[in-house]
């Protein structure tokens, strides 16, 4: 996986309460605080997140969470907690992608993370590329989605259970991850727009976790000036894509897309520690 910490962010503000209070969403602030022994709790919550485009504000929430409430959590334990606690609060089986990243995120790198060892490197992004986020539109809630039968047709695929599709697109992904990092540290734009499109028809073909309006997204977007490729991102059916684009063209790169596009920076999650001197 390569996922990385952006630019926009949440706050959760705190206090013991004697029954649970919430001006937002109860269910993942009380299924975090439980995961970590706390509550009931009084909670205030801010974000400049968009919930359901496929940009982890629930990661967010639940990493904000825990920061705030245990700010003297190891970074993996505080993802793995926050795995744990969105699992039981959303019913979806997700992965710990997203919570890693909003705990240990790092600026201007993404992370290239091992999600079964749980080990990670920073990755540089080259200074000359901008990630731009594409809203499709298309707003959904994993838990009404197919997303939890793909879990469960990839786990039954790598355990040789059939699923010829599930399988071809995790090792592919895989493969692509490894080239992905190697066209990063090259700054090979020819590459890099490759393997983006090459992932989204894994996606889309292999996967099955695409829409037709955003297959039409994507092909708008590769064919916009200064975009090397863009796939969709998040849990699929719906949400966003991201793209990469020559920093230099951004906007003519939003001129030619009739969806809103934003730019992100990459920056450092709510668990990571200051170098020590």
């Amino acid at each position: 996986m390569l996922p990385a910490a952006v630019d926009r962010h949440l706050a959760v503000a705190l206090a013991e309460a004697e029954t649970w209070q919430v001006e937002g969403d109860e269910t993942y602030v009380q299924a975090v605080a439980e995961e970590l022994g706390r509550g009931p709790l009084r909670a205030t919550i801010a974000s400049e997140i968009p919930a359901g485009a496929g940009l982890s504000s629930s990661a967010a929430l639940l990493v904000a969470t825990a920061a705030a409430l245990a700010p003297e959590l190891d970074g993996v334990a505080a993802a793995q907690a926050c795995r744990r606690a969105e699992q039981q609060a959303s019913a979806v089986q997700v992965g710990i992608m997203d919570q890693f990243a909003s705990a240990l995120g790092l600026a201007g790198c993404a992370l290239l993370l091992n999600c079964e060892s749980l080990d990670y490197e920073p990755v540089p992004i080259p200074s000359d590329l901008a990630i731009a986020v594409i809203e499709s539109g298309i707003s959904r809630d994993l838990a009404d989605t197919p997303y939890n039968d793909r879990r469960r047709e990839a786990e039954e695929a790598v355990a040789g259970k059939g699923h010829e599709r599930r399988l071809r697109h995790i090792l592919s992904e895989g493969r692509r991850v490894g080239m992905f990092v190697a066209a990063l540290e090259a700054n090979d734009h020819a590459e890099l727009g490759r393997l983006l499109r090459e992932g989204h028809e894994s996606l889309r073909d292999d996967f099955e976790v695409s829409l037709p309006e955003l297959d039409r997204l994507a092909e708008r977007a590769w064919a916009a000036p200064g975009c090397l490729g863009a796939r969709l991102m998040g849990g699929g059916f719906g949400g966003s894509l991201v793209a990469l684009v020559e920093a230099a063209r951004v906007e003519e790169f939003k001129a030619a897309l009739d969806a809103p596009v934003t730019i992100y920076r990459p920056v450092d999650g709510a668990f990571r520690r200051p170098a020590a001197t």
